[in-house]
């Protein structure tokens, strides 16, 4: 899989390639969309890395590059637990952790890094590329899956203290 993203003014545009099963995908947009795809058969035999480096060619020369790790921003969905949670609260924590998968990925917007369950909270950690716009796009769906009760979205960067995005006026304190 490769990702390549490139700036326009204020727009973040990604573009995604892949391929499984003798096709190679294409899945580009506007970070926070849904985009486009396309699919294209890629012989036998051929590379599938070869086939992933010709398409993203034209792009590479039009200025699209892969993210920085540094361009990265740290997410964190946090639920509150009562102790050390339950059996439900594990189900909970990877069904958020794939509807946070797919949204992130069909919106360009990043990818899941895991969770972790302590006493008292639960957490989902991401790495976007735009994090107002994360939070809208994973609030809409953490609210439409019935996920969202109780959720509390944080941007966590490293060394500093983490900032609450949603909800608006959480009284705090947050921690990882």
């Amino acid at each position: 899989m490769l990702k390549l993203y490139k700036k326009e003014g204020d727009t973040l545009r990604y573009w995604v390639a892949w391929v499984h099963e003798g096709k190679l995908t294409v899945h580009s947009g506007i970070v926070g969309e849904s985009g486009e795809e396309k699919e294209t058969p890629v012989p036998a035999d051929e590379d599938p890395d070869m086939a992933i480096a010709q398409a993203a060619e034209p792009l590479v020369d039009a200025g699209y590059d892969e993210p920085y790790p540094e361009n990265l921003v740290p997410l964190v969905v946090q639920y509150a637990l009562q102790g050390k949670g339950s059996g439900h609260d594990f189900e909970k924590r990877h069904s958020v952790e794939e509807l946070l998968t797919n949204v992130l990925g069909w919106t360009g917007n990043g990818e899941v890094e895991g969770g972790e369950t302590q006493p008292g909270r639960m957490n989902v950690f991401c790495h976007v590329m735009e994090p107002e716009v994360a939070v809208r796009t994973l609030v809409e769906a953490l609210d439409e899956d019935d996920l969202l009760e109780g959720a509390v979205i944080a941007v966590v960067p490293e060394g500093e203290e983490p900032r609450v995005l949603w909800p608006q006026g959480h009284p705090g304190p947050f921690r990882v």
